[in-house]
């Protein structure tokens, strides 16, 4: 039995590569975002498996919850 969330939720993250240029990633049918801010880490789960991201390296965070977008910029 597949695990489908009941809210829809999609995930655009940029984040400093390793040569200073930024990336961006689109996640599309999100099941989890996890902060864990003592490790400084993002989880990010979707369709396609489990990702994590420092936070330190994040330049925005931009989710959409059942039509609700939030942002976050870290500077």
């Amino acid at each position: 039995m597949p695990n489908t969330p009941i809210i829809l939720a999609t995930v655009n993250i940029t984040s400093r590569g390793l040569d200073g240029s930024n990336v961006l990633k689109t996640f599309e049918e999100v099941k989890a975002i996890n902060f864990d801010f003592s490790k400084g880490m993002v989880n990010i789960v979707d369709s396609t498996g489990s990702f994590f991201f420092s936070l330190t390296a994040v330049v925005t965070l931009t989710y959409v919850v059942a039509g609700n977008t939030t942002s976050i910029v870290i500077l």
